[in-house]
């Protein structure tokens, strides 16, 4: 059977209109995208530094290997072989041209961190105290030092040289000591504002440019407690040691344990620290003087609070032991 003529064409008519519009609706079926939006960068605050974080975290990795102190004998073996370290004096410039150790340059306090990192360095002042201040502080700056165990007063016999050393006849007392031990309170930690920088060595730095070699003798620390003045005695004696007999008020705290018990310390109100011959105590001073706290070393330690050898292990400088080494001039 034939299709008719009108037929035909009405056929065409829709097949030509059907594929006009076969584009159009696969376009209209398709999904939709939006066009994207460009990305804006979300801004990021930085973390602010805390100063005494990092001051506390250098000093507890420090006291994780801390700086010792070198005998006189041992020093005088290592020049005698030509193994001599970096030897400073902190000694006044005088009393360095009075005598010095062979080789020592002689640079104040206050220049000690333009001292090299590349060499092994011996510190050493009169009695060892103020060498101890600055071990602590050039330890925790990263340099590879030692202090000389009594200063110059156990390398030299000659009055002219040494100065000034400790003499039981004018600095050890008879002062009171307790065996009852103290808890220490509870306080907040220092915060720092030594610098705007958030540069962990800059705050470092800046840290240590805060520490100044501080005492208090024996018969001052007894006045101001007889005077019930607000403060923090610190022992970093030996627990048996501090059993035995320490400074009335006293908490122990073992070098090693400082930066776990500074919650015992006030920030607020001086600190006083006291061990056997003073060496140990100007370390801790150091440090907690770059925590942030008022700390003092008591001169000549508990050799100067008791002769009594069970209260200070008879840990005492003995000038009858010192050998009488050679000096520059």
């Amino acid at each position: 059977m034939r299709m008719k003529p009108w037929l035909k064409a009405t056929a065409a008519i829709w097949l030509i209109v059907l594929l006009l519009t076969l584009p159009l609706l696969s376009a209209c079926g398709a999904e939709e995208t939006a066009p994207t939006a460009p990305s804006t960068p979300t801004a990021t605050t930085p973390a602010e530094v805390s100063e005494f974080d990092v001051v506390k975290d250098a000093v507890a990795a420090y006291l994780a290997n801390p700086a010792g102190n070198i005998k006189a004998s041992d020093l005088h073996m290592k020049i005698a072989e030509g193994e001599a370290p970096y030897i400073v004096s902190l000694r006044s410039a005088d009393d360095y041209a009075k005598g010095h150790i062979p080789g020592a340059v002689n640079v104040k306090f206050s220049e000690l961190t333009s001292l090299s990192k590349d060499k092994e360095i011996v510190v050493y002042c009169y009695t060892g105290q103020t060498a101890s201040f600055a071990t602590a502080v050039l330890g925790v700056l990263g340099y590879d030092v030692q202090n000389l165990l009594h200063g110059m007063s156990s390398w030299s016999t000659d009055p002219d040289v040494y100065v000034k050393r400790f003499d039981p006849a004018m600095h050890q007392g008879d002062y009171r000591v307790e065996t009852t031990p103290n808890e220490g309170g509870s306080y907040s930690l220092p915060q720092l504002d030594n610098t705007t920088s958030d540069d962990p060595d800059e705050i470092l730095l800046a840290a240590a440019e805060t520490v100044s070699p501080k005492y208090i003798t024996a018969s001052d620390l007894n006045m101001k407690i007889a005077e019930g003045e607000a403060m923090t005695i610190v022992s970093v004696r030996k627990a048996e040691d501090y059993a035995k007999g320490h400074i009335p008020g006293a908490i122990n705290i073992g070098l090693s344990a400082l930066v776990d018990s500074l919650n015992k310390i006030n920030p607020d109100a001086p600190v006083y620290v006291y061990c056997y011959t003073g060496h140990t105590a100007a370390q801790t001073a150091a440090l907690l003087q770059m925590l942030g706290y008022d700390a003092y070393s008591l001169k000549f330690g508990m050799c100067s609070w008791s002769g009594d050898t069970a209260v200070n292990a008879g840990k005492c400088f003995d000038a009858s032991t010192v050998q009488g080494y050679e000096v520059e001039k």
